[in-house]
């Protein structure tokens, strides 16, 4: 069974995403244990208090006490690897966000049905309750399936493209333009002439480094900085990507 959390000091607001959310795991067939709080130290405080696992989070970032992004860095701190989908009338604190890993950075104002019922199906395929979308890539007899959550990073050197992934490197022949067909649209980005990079997988945008969820940092090209900032902002607004939910 899953376990969801709402966290959101507007009461109309809980109610309204908890009756959204309870008719999607009806229509999907999904068992969850939905759960609300009005505030981030309640939530914080059932956390510690009852010892449950959190598979998805709803949470509100402007919240009076401890905001959203707070509560989210000291759940990080504490060992919480929940889906968290940010919940925020303002697109300001979309980059400090970045250090906490979210999935979706969503602004209610714009946050449709159908984009409420797409970022819980990726949430819930990240909790591993869907099968995962694989790359497929060879190297002579030796063949890799790795799922796409897995994947950091692609590094091309001429027609060498090495993938690095959760279990290692593997090295195999493209061209950077066949590889980018083969990629989920909106899931990868080009950040330098030599790197392929998973959005998901950026914790942090310097002016010219990307610095990695893996403690890695990769050179950022002058010319895609701008590429990189917008498709990383519409990914974690809830736009196109699906690198992990493909």
């Amino acid at each position: 069974m899953l376990q969801v959390a709402i966290c959101d000091d507007d009461r109309a607001a809980l109610e309204r995403y908890a009756v959204q959310l309870e008719r999607l795991a009806v229509q999907e067939q999904l068992g969850i244990r939905l759960t609300t709080f009005p505030s981030g130290e309640a939530l914080l405080f059932a956390l510690e208090d009852l010892d449950w696992r959190l598979d998805i989070l709803y949470l509100d970032v402007q919240m009076p006490g401890l905001d959203g992004i707070e509560t989210a860095r000291r759940l990080r701190a504490a060992g919480c690897e929940a889906q968290i989908l940010f919940l925020t009338n303002s697109r300001e604190e979309v980059f400090e966000s970045f250090d906490v890993r979210p999935l979706q950075y969503l602004l209610k104002g714009q946050l449709s049905l159908e984009k409420f019922r797409t970022s819980f199906a990726r949430a819930v395929q990240l909790c591993g309750r869907q099968p995962q979308a694989l790359f497929v890539c060879e190297r002579g007899a030796e063949r890799r399936a790795i799922p796409f959550r897995e994947i950091t990073y692609f590094e091309v050197a001429k027609r060498i493209v090495t993938v690095h992934y959760a279990g290692g490197v593997f090295s195999f022949y493209s061209s950077m333009g066949d590889l980018e067909k083969r990629l989920p649209p909106g899931a990868f980005v080009r950040a330098h002439r030599a790197f392929l990079v998973s959005v998901s997988k950026i914790r942090r945008l310097d002016q010219d480094s990307l610095g990695l969820t893996t403690g890695e940092s990769l050179p950022l090209g002058r010319t895609y900085v701008k590429q990189v900032r917008e498709q990383l902002s519409s990914y974690l607004s809830g736009g196109e990507g699906g690198g992990e939910d493909a």
